[in-house]
């Protein structure tokens, strides 16, 4: 069929161009002709291919619509903000003060302060062998002079007895007796009621500590009592 088209086209070009060629020459004559396309079709018919006809040119109203390609969407537009990054926020680092020293405390434990006021060195020698007797009390080894101090707050009483010599006895508050021996001399004398760290005496070896190690030999009596093992007593306080 395409062929066909073609060949029709060209004949008709061509007769339209003889037509044309003729005209002008008619026209160059002072001749004019009017050309009838009723003869051009039936020409045009009559030496086209078999199978031909009018009928295979198609009209100018017959001819298919035109196809339209629609152009492509514009690409969608991004628009991306720049990132914005804030600036670390950093605090000026504070400097705390220096913790302050905390006053000094007389040492204690168990509810006592210690009885002697400076070096000390002492075991647990609790029944050990003593002139006679059994030991009842520590020996507390400190310097000739060192304070001796209440271990607690109670009613004191000074005076000096054969083996201890110079001896303290304070009933504490807590119901306990506290006794204290072989003074160089006492403090806070006359007696009566002491606050607990009140001075009381000062380390020595009088009794029949003479001659030997300066102490102070400490017992506790419970309510008043025999004695029992001060040990754990010193052992907390000092």
């Amino acid at each position: 069929m395409r062929r066909q088209l073609r060949f029709t086209t060209l004949l008709l070009g061509t007769i339209a161009i003889v037509i044309a060629t003729a005209g002008l020459a008619a026209g160059a004559a002072g001749q004019t002709h009017p050309v009838d396309l009723r003869d051009v079709r039936r020409l045009a018919a009559r030496h086209a291919p078999d199978g031909a006809r009018d009928a295979d040119v198609p009209r100018p109203d017959q001819r298919p619509p035109a196809v339209t390609t629609p152009s492509p969407p514009p690409p969608p537009t991004t628009t991306t903000a720049p990132p914005t990054t804030a600036p670390p926020t950093t605090a000026p680092p504070t400097t705390a003060p220096p913790p302050q020293a905390p006053a000094p405390a007389p040492r204690a434990g168990g509810g006592l302060v210690c009885p002697v006021q400076g070096p000390v060195s002492f075991v647990d020698s609790w029944g050990a062998a003593r002139a006679g007797h059994g030991h009842i009390g520590v020996d507390m080894m400190a310097g000739y002079g060192t304070p001796t101090v209440a271990p607690i707050g109670g009613t004191l009483e000074q005076r000096e007895i054969s083996g201890g010599g110079l001896t303290w006895f304070l009933d504490g508050d807590d119901g306990t007796t506290y006794i204290g021996m072989h003074l160089s001399s006492f403090a806070h004398q006359g007696g009566g009621w002491v606050a607990a760290g009140t001075v009381i005496g000062y380390v020595g070896n009088t009794g029949n500590a003479a001659g030997g190690a300066t102490h102070l030999h400490f017992e506790v009596h419970p309510g008043g009592g025999a004695a029992v093992n001060p040990y754990p007593y010193a052992a907390a306080a000092c």
